[in-house]
């Protein structure tokens, strides 16, 4: 005999379908299929440099600027370039009216001329007095030779005498004796008449050569003052003559000096070409035209060389201690990206009082991105060191928290994409500078990062390596 069951049927029949239901779900759950992996570009993380810099904006001064004036006053004759062209170092520029200036050379001309005619007449005066000099040396030679004739005349004169006064005594003595002798009887009265014959022709003798020494005295005193008279004309002669030779000295200066405001003047005419001092680019003309009056000194325009410059910034006192000369500098471009590199040349000595800071100067060479007065920004490099930069694009933020997207292999070599946080210092260019986190090595996720999670499957779609 069969026992009937004590649960009722409706109650059965809901817990088999219950039943049915649950073993349902555990074979659908079963059955359900694994996610596909997400294809994604990876990149291959390197060392880099990392750079701690600061950004300024400063004023662009080309090194090569000139003012274009001239030296002169005058009328503009001739413009000969247009404004924004090339010039090259020398070319002419500008030419003013030369009407003044050519008079002052033809008037300077003159003057060489006139003072070459008193150098001329001076060298004449000179030889005129050189050839009075050797007149009066010929002379004074001559009445040397006069003095000694007639000394030589003298002392033959004074001899004559001396034997002429020689005769005279002795024939004194002859008479004399004759005399005595006559008285006694001891010789005839003719022998005396002898004797007195011969005694005055004696004294005449000596009379006669006392009036040829006389006459010759008188010839050597005459002939010395002569010589002396000849020596002093000759002593004026050569004083003349020193004269003579200053007057050219002189007359020989005055040319040099009007030579010399010849080419002075002349060098004003040049001075009417205004021609480039440096090789650049022509600026605007200020409104000067043909015809327009110039005074000197006054610009005309200016010659601009773009292919070098100093970049003027000013940098807060407190980065004093860390400015030095030849600090490197990225200078930017528009993209805020480097364009070119340069230095340090300059750092003021002096505060700016107004906003505290240092003025220096950025030397650098020029692409031809960069025009004169332009604002620039520049990248000071304090220092570098190595490390990791990441694109910013490819970093996350959760909470506050840094994270990139790291591939890594599991136990059946699938990659999967584990998220990693990362310590991040500045922004370096478009990649933030990566203090702690990954390292060297490392393959980042690069795109679909959206699309990611943590241990997400992923697969290589494109393999990239970046230098930073």
């Amino acid at each position: 005999m069969k026992k009937k069951s004590s649960i009722p049927q409706n109650i059965l029949a809901t817990m088999s379908i219950f039943a049915l239901t649950i073993s349902g779900c555990s074979q659908e759950k079963t059955e359900a299929p694994t996610p596909q992996p997400i294809p994604v570009s990876l990149t291959t993380l390197e060392s880099g440099q990392l750079i701690n810099s600061s950004e300024y904006v400063g004023t662009l001064e080309a090194v090569t600027r000139v003012n274009l004036a001239p030296e002169i006053n005058g009328r503009i004759q001739s413009i000969l370039v247009q404004e924004g062209e090339l010039v090259t170092q020398g070319q002419l520029i500008a030419e003013l009216e030369p009407t003044q200036q050519e008079e002052d050379v033809f008037a300077a001309s003159a003057n060489v001329q006139s003072q070459i005619a008193a150098y001329n007449q001076a060298q004449s005066e000179l030889k005129q007095r050189e050839g009075e000099k050797d007149a009066t040396s010929s002379q004074v030679a001559g009445l040397r030779a006069d003095v000694s004739r007639a000394e030589a005349n003298l002392k033959s004169t004074l001899a004559d005498l001396q034997r002429a006064t020689a005769d005279l005594e002795l024939a004194k003595v002859n008479f004399d004796r004759s005399k005595f002798l006559v008285n006694s009887g001891v010789l005839p009265t003719q022998d005396l008449d002898d004797k007195t014959r011969d005694l005055n022709s004696a004294k005449a003798t000596v009379t006669a050569r006392e009036e040829a020494s006389q006459a010759a005295r008188s010839q050597v005193q005459t002939t010395k003052e002569s010589l002396n008279s000849a020596l002093s004309n000759l002593k004026v002669s050569q004083e003349r003559i020193q004269g003579a030779k200053s007057n050219v000295d002189r007359a020989r200066a005055d040319i040099d000096q009007s030579r010399g405001n010849k080419g002075s003047i002349e060098q004003n005419l040049i001075f009417n070409r205004i021609t480039a001092p440096v090789t650049g680019i022509v600026g605007d003309f200020n409104k000067k035209k043909v015809g327009d009056y110039l005074s000197q000194g006054e610009t005309l325009t200016t010659i601009t060389n773009n292919d070098k410059f100093l970049l003027n910034v000013n940098v807060p006192i407190e980065n004093l201690p860390r400015l030095k000369i030849g600090l490197p500098v990225q200078i930017l471009g528009d993209k805020n990206t480097p364009v070119v590199s340069g230095s340090i040349s300059f750092i003021s000595p002096l505060t700016e009082q107004n906003n505290q800071s240092i003025t220096v100067k950025i030397s650098f060479e020029n692409d031809g991105s960069f025009k004169d007065e332009k604002y620039v920004r520049a990248r000071l490099i304090w220092d570098t060191k190595p490390g990791i930069l990441i694109p910013t694009n490819v970093v996350s933020s959760l909470g506050g928290q840094k994270f990139v997207f790291v591939a890594q292999k599991g136990d059946s070599d699938a990659l999967t994409a584990k998220q990693i946080p990362i310590t991040i210092g500045g922004i370096q260019g478009q990649e933030y500078q990566v203090l702690s986190g990954v390292n060297p090595g490392d393959r980042i996720v690069t795109s679909r990062i959206l699309d990611l999670r943590n241990n997400t499957p992923i697969t290589e779609a494109e393999l990239t390596s970046s230098k930073n």
